[in-house]
């Protein structure tokens, strides 16, 4: 046995691994350890027999901003894996303007840009130009003055007397996508940090999407580079007790107990809670992804493409996406409902958002999927709440659940990968005292 000081992470999830890769940088041995029989968390893919091809629980956009994320891809030889738009072009549609696009010219600079770019959408004016300004400017008081806490995205929008058209149209779609929930009860204070991250240049805003399935492209490669660096991963093992005795930590798998230096929990906090027995309250949305598999269809006129009033907020053409699919006789086309708390049936559902990719794609007869598939992840992200924090359990049992406080970025991708590396750092402090 190694006399190196041992590290556990419990969940293998992308903080997990994030933590993992970077704790293994030093002179340590880590065991990472997963329930699941795979490690990914909620970016893993499960193979349909019926389409033959792996298939995402729901697509992941990456925008420029994440440059946490985009630095440990090209680490792992990932980036490979993503196709970034040269400068955002943001396609939209709704029922009465039918398609159009939010495109800010990239030989302006992105503060001009963006206000040009609303002034070209249909249905909106001057007002919408001079309201960007506007919240551009209040943005960047925020940073030194701040926003209250417990202040809604919609009751900021309201202060700085932004109009309902550029909320409609571009606020409320974004603060879906980044936040995974409405305006009237999204945090004022993370939207703002998103704004910021995301808006800060054209390279910052915008838009990726990965061309494989995110086993192949993200938890793969990670995956590889972890055992690269030594890392032991343990799938299909749940951690039974964890306590801390003796300046150890002890954790049980099943009958068997282990003793480590320190301990990361890298969990949903959710799961973090039921492992430590705890009652704290933890709010989650839901996200439903409705994967269509349709023979007599052509391609969505845009990779991406987000809906204005509609049930599906975002409609992607997987297959557009993921050319190395190709090869399938079918048009693969997810639609995605952010914050989904509708009281509606699977059909209900389904029926809307066909509905819907119907008139999307100009199609005057109905649409009907030779296949699909509901995937409702009911707790997909915690949500930014005051009050809920990381806890302190000792010096050497590191919490690096999902549990984001107003001002932090909400649960994303980038987000994961910042706890991951928090944790990590955190942690080496801890064994160098």
């Amino acid at each position: 046995m190694s006399d190196r000081q041992r590290i556990a992470i419990i969940g293998g999830g992308l903080c997990g691994l994030t933590c993992a890769i970077r704790l293994a940088e030093h002179d340590v041995d880590i065991d990472l350890f997963e329930a699941a029989p795979a490690p990914g968390g909620r970016t893993r893919s499960f193979f349909d027999t019926r389409v033959n091809q792996w298939v995402d629980n729901g697509p992941h956009l990456l925008v420029g901003a994440y440059h946490r994320t985009q630095r440990l891809l090209e680490e792992a030889g990932a980036n490979q894996y993503i196709h970034w738009q040269p400068s955002l072009e943001l396609p939209l549609w709704d029922a009465g303007r039918g398609h159009f696009q939010l495109v800010p010219p990239p030989h302006l600079p992105l503060a001009l840009a963006m206000p040009w770019a609303c002034l070209r959408l249909p249905g909106h004016h001057m007002d919408s130009a001079t309201a960007l300004l506007r919240l551009a400017m209040a943005n960047r008081k925020s940073m030194a003055s701040g926003i209250d806490a417990q202040t809604t995205v919609h009751d900021w929008l309201q202060q700085i007397d932004v109009p309902e058209a550029l909320i409609r149209d571009l606020l409320e779609p974004l603060c879906l996508g980044a936040m995974n929930e409405t305006i009237q009860s999204a945090n004022a204070r993370s939207f703002s940090l998103v704004l910021r991250e995301a808006f800060n240049s054209h390279a910052c805003a915008r838009l990726g999407w990965f061309t494989q399935p995110l086993s192949k492209a993200l938890v793969e490669p990670l995956v590889r580079l972890a055992k690269s660096r030594g890392v032991r991963i343990h799938t299909s093992i749940r951690i039974k007790e964890l306590n801390e005795h003796d300046h150890k930590v002890h954790i049980k798998t099943g009958s068997a107990c282990e003793k480590f230096d320190a301990a990361i929990i890298a969990l949903p906090a959710r799961a973090r809670n039921r492992l430590l027995n705890m009652h704290a309250k933890i709010e989650t949305r839901c996200i439903t992804n409705i994967h269509f598999w349709l023979a007599d269809t052509e391609a969505l006129p845009r990779p991406m493409i987000g809906g204005i009033g509609t049930t599906g907020q975002w409609f992607f053409d997987v297959s557009q996406q993921m050319p190395e699919q190709t090869e399938s006789p079918y048009r693969h086309i997810c639609a995605v409902i952010s914050a989904d708390q509708r009281d509606a049936s699977r059909q209900q559902r389904i029926s809307k958002v066909c509905r819907e990719l119907q008139e999307i794609m100009g199609r005057k007869s109905p649409l009907k999927p030779d296949h699909l598939r509901m995937v409702r992840e009911f707790h997909a992200t915690t949500q930014v709440r005051a009050g809920q924090s990381n806890i302190r359990l000792s010096e050497c049992i590191i919490d690096a659940s999902e549990a984001p406080l107003p001002g932090e970025f909400p649960a994303t991708i980038e987000a994961a990968v910042i706890r991951g590396e928090q944790a990590a750092k955190h942690c080496q402090s801890f064994l160098n005292t």
